[in-house]
């Protein structure tokens, strides 16, 4: 148009101008558009807090692909930015001459930032503690599924699947949650009691759920049994897959942190009764695994013959509710079959 003979550009302004938010995409967004077969995008928010709620985390937007994270920011300018639209505008018995139309007026524009952030804090705000003592089990219900607590952290799906197994988060009656140390504890003796009674090898090739029923029979959720599989599976094995097998290097490391974080108000060990029963929870031939430095910053040594762990772990408070009692005993088979 800015060939034309007369050298202007014929605009207009719409009379009713419509609401408009200018979107820059950053460039691996636009490659995700451009490709073969583009993602489904999602826009996410953390659900605002009530006024009164201490320490509340913001409720921003992001937009997600599958694994990232971008916030959404309003940025003012001050320039006079609108949105156009070729038509055809004839005055007269003229022939209808082509001219641009505003039909919008933008006076801000939306920016995507990179959201790195772990998804961890929200999951712990949202996922309430699965404590188990002397077979009861102290949870609060929040009844929402996995993916339903998903929809409401603002990062990716991604982010909050790496979180979930880093919590080893589980579903459990339409409700989710996250096991107390105790209760990590327990259910860990009962996979390792179960695979030592079927002759099973934890660094090998397993079926994930056939153990899980055994735990099972023990009162545990074989839905934790499964989380904590896979939690401690090793790194290129697909965690959706239906086979395990354990990292024996992690499987250690994991089995002495619980074992000093699940101490019930005596949180100091001896040093000596601490490695002994570290080495107890461990398959025969992982004993000689057990050393300090397996764990290393994840104790303290308050003196020369006890240890402690460096954090505490919180557990919940509210009323026991549901009874965890077994409907067979693994450990009199693993008390059997143990080597002496």
């Amino acid at each position: 148009m800015t060939q034309q003979h007369e050298g202007g550009v014929p605009f207009s302004v719409a009379h009713d101008l419509q609401t408009f938010r200018l979107l820059e995409l950053p460039p691996e967004i636009v490659e995700l558009l451009d490709s073969p077969s583009p993602p489904p995008l999602s826009i996410k928010s953390l659900p605002p807090a009530a006024s009164n709620t201490p320490n509340a985390k913001p409720a921003y937007a992001v937009l997600c692909t599958p694994n990232k994270s971008f916030q959404l920011r309003q940025v003012q300018t001050s320039n006079t930015l609108f949105v156009t639209r070729p038509t055809l505008e004839a005055h007269g018995d003229a022939i209808p001459a082509p001219t641009t139309c505003a039909i919008a007026s933008c006076t801000a524009t939306l920016e995507l930032h990179l959201a790195d952030a772990s998804a961890v804090s929200y999951l712990e705000d949202a996922l309430p503690v699965y404590h188990v003592v002397g077979g009861e089990v102290d949870a609060e219900e929040n009844r929402k599924s996995k993916a339903g607590v998903f929809l409401h952290v603002p990062l990716s799906d991604g982010q909050c699947e790496k979180a979930w197994n880093e919590l080893i988060a589980f579903e459990l009656n339409g409700s989710s949650y996250r096991p107390s140390a105790n209760t990590l504890s327990q259910v860990w003796q009962s996979i390792n009691a179960a695979a030592l009674a079927e002759g099973i090898n934890l660094d090998r090739q397993f079926l994930t759920n056939d153990l899980a029923k055994l735990v099972e029979e023990e009162g545990n959720p074989a839905s934790l049994a499964v989380a904590v599989c896979r939690h401690l599976s090793q790194a290129d094995r697909d965690t959706e897959d239906q086979w395990c097998c354990l990292d024996r290097t992690k499987t250690v490391a994991f089995v002495g942190v619980t074992v000093l974080n699940a101490r019930q108000g005596k949180p100091t060990f001896l040093t000596a009764d601490f490695l002994e029963a570290w080495k107890d929870c461990l398959p025969e031939a992982w004993r000689a695994d057990a050393e300090l430095k397996a764990i290393e910053g994840a104790f303290s040594l308050p003196t020369s013959s006890t240890i402690c762990a460096k954090s505490n772990v919180v557990t919940n408070t509210k009323p026991a509710t549901t009874a965890a009692k077994g409907k067979g005993n693994w450990h009199e088979r693993f008390g059997k079959n143990r080597k002496k």
